[in-house]
């Protein structure tokens, strides 16, 4: 009864997950997701990790799926089958020196399985968003030959990813693990003029829609001992592999008539179009590095540092002008007495954590910096081993100096875990 309880709950939450998916997607992500591939998600949206500040190198658990490093599922539970699925939802102030504006979103985050072939041979699968897109900006500016004119830039859309991995045991302390990703989605991008001030120049557009459908790799090790007095040091190491991702792109040119964005538009010429030519995305390659020191069902406490090699980023061979990043995290778990039967919440995993990252990005001579501080919290569901899972979010993007836009963001995030324990044979029928 139970397990059948369980299973209407999973097909629950995967049709509210599609359903919210289908309904509320990324309205206004972030301006600077112009740039590269738009605005990167977590390599891990597991939302245990997003409690911890996205803490993800060193991390494993029997009921942890960990797509961050995949040779943490080679520590998952050999007789348990893992269902993890998720949603968020994200409220954002842009804001310049002269000028602020409000935007929310809310979206279908991800959905993730993972299961155990043999006792040293692990599998998980599932999906989740690789980078976002949404942004618009209006510049203005003067030309003495021309007078006033008006530069527009809209892009939508992004790309997601489905997951294969799979991870094995190397004796008793090491695991190594592999991630296959098969990267697919499209994005919008326009750059439109306007002329208000003559009535002999005409406005132009600059349409470009990109599709990337091709897979890519990244890899895991990781290192477990127990130190005695049920301490457990974890140490693990990641790398993504530097790839071109394949696509294929239609770019037009056109002649419109209006005067300003609000206008009514009437298109007058097309001057150049170029349907499904290739194209390749060139992406980068990354290191990370963590450990994590836990105490058996008690706490755990663990830092990570990633690299990304973004300078070496190009669009059809073209240097988008981004720069290495770098991210520290730290992150920090505590159950009180996961035993406990008289009171609930001494079996409530809480967790905090926060991180600083180098952006990919530097304009007018900074370095757009993120920073942001986070709290969780792992919710029991009576007589299994499965959870509800809670993660806030508070951070900064950006700057406010030399004319530039900071976001400052409250994101929320919320999963079911499902763990139970589909493979044992029953002795008795």
């Amino acid at each position: 009864m139970r397990i059948c309880t369980l299973k209407r709950l999973v097909l629950a939450v995967v049709a509210a997950m599609v359903g919210i998916g289908a309904y509320a997607q990324a309205d206004v992500e972030s301006p600077y997701s112009m740039f590269g591939v738009g605005q990167l998600a977590n390599k891990s949206m597991n939302v245990r990790l997003k409690g911890m500040g996205g803490l993800e190198n060193g991390m494993y658990g029997p009921g942890l799926i960990n797509s961050a490093n995949p040779a943490s599922y080679a520590r998952i539970d050999s007789l348990a089958f893992l269902f993890d699925a998720g949603f968020y939802c994200k409220t954002s102030n842009f804001s310049t020196s002269t000028h602020a504006e409000q935007a929310a979103n809310a979206s279908f985050d991800h959905l993730y399985m993972a299961f155990g072939l043999t006792d040293w041979w692990k599998m998980a699968l599932g999906v989740q968003p690789y980078s976002t897109m949404g942004y618009t900006m209006l510049v203005d500016s003067n030309d003495p030959d021309v007078g006033n004119y008006t530069t527009a830039f809209n892009g939508t859309g992004g790309l997601n990813q489905a997951v294969i991995g799979t991870a094995f045991k190397i004796g008793k302390h090491f695991s190594l693990g592999a991630n296959a990703k098969y990267v697919y989605g499209d994005s919008k991008m326009q750059t439109t003029l306007y002329f208000p001030d003559s009535i002999y120049i005409i406005g132009s557009r600059r349409s470009e829609d990109l599709m990337v459908s091709s897979f890519k790799f990244d890899y895991g090790l990781m290192y477990c001992t127990e130190l005695g007095n049920d301490y457990n040091l974890s140490v693990g190491i990641t790398y993504d592999q530097p790839i071109g991702l394949r696509g294929k792109k239609t770019t037009y040119i056109r002649t419109i008539a209006a005067d300003s964005y609000d206008d009514i538009e009437y298109l007058i010429d097309t001057a150049f179009y170029e349907v499904n030519d290739k194209s390749k995305l060139s992406m980068p390659q990354g290191f990370g590095a963590g450990f994590t020191l836990q105490k058996n069902n008690r706490w755990c406490l663990g830092v990570d540092f990633d690299w990304t090699q973004w300078s070496r980023f190009a669009r059809d061979g073209i240097n988008d002008s981004l720069s290495d990043s770098w991210r520290i995290t730290a992150g920090f778990e505590y159950i009180p007495t996961h035993t406990s039967i008289s009171n609930y919440f001494r079996r409530i995993t809480y967790r905090v954590g926060g991180f600083y990252e180098s952006s990919y990005i530097t304009l007018r001579g900074h370095d757009l910096g993120k920073m942001g501080v986070s709290v969780g919290a792992s919710l029991p569901l009576p007589r299994t081993l499965s959870k509800i899972n809670l993660a806030l979010e508070v951070g900064r993007f950006g700057t406010k100096m030399d004319g530039l836009i900071q976001e400052n963001y409250l994101k929320f995030d919320v999963s079911v875990s499902v763990f139970e324990r589909w493979f044992i044979k029953r002795k008795y029928k």
